[in-house]
């Protein structure tokens, strides 16, 4: 009897562990740029960054031929692997926001994300940090993780 209770007790956590995991639902075919940007932007604010990447990645599938949401996603995109403290995928993705300025059509771009990414950009840390490669090891919150410093032997 005690095994039937905690054999439930295991399968509920399990089934309420699967709910909490994120599910992307499919883009409407109709969905337009703004919508789009408004559900990433609602999966940001939960901190979804999962979440928030798809939409952002369907925004530069769907309207690839827009330079300025092109560039606005591609700045949405280094951002939040800045905020995941992902410091060389952040860097990489803000240089390459940077570049489209530096392109000849760069003058015609909304000088927003430009702005935006040169103070990030400045904001990194000039060493990274060990990168973290591991799906598993993105999942851990920065909190969580810890660093281990050596200190030279005193002499």
């Amino acid at each position: 009897m005690r095994r039937a209770g905690i054999l439930v007790a295991v399968c509920l956590a399990a089934a309420a562990i699967a709910s909490c995991a994120t599910k992307l639902p499919s883009i409407p075919e109709g969905a337009s740029s703004a919508e789009i940007i408004q559900m990433a932007q609602n999966r940001s604010d939960l901190n979804d960054w999962k979440g928030a990447q798809h939409y952002y990645k369907a925004l530069l599938e769907k309207f690839p031929n827009d330079p300025a949401l092109t560039v606005a996603a591609m700045y949405e995109l280094a951002f939040i692997e800045y905020k995941q403290e992902h410091w060389e995928a952040a860097r990489a993705g803000l240089k390459a926001v940077l570049d489209k300025y530096a392109a000849p059509e760069g003058a015609s771009l909304p000088q927003t994300w430009k702005i935006l990414a040169e103070k990030v950009l400045a904001k990194l840390p000039k060493q990274a940090q060990a990168p973290t490669a591991s799906p598993a090891a993105a999942t851990v919150p920065a909190a969580a993780a810890s660093t281990t410093t050596t200190l030279p032997a005193a002499k």
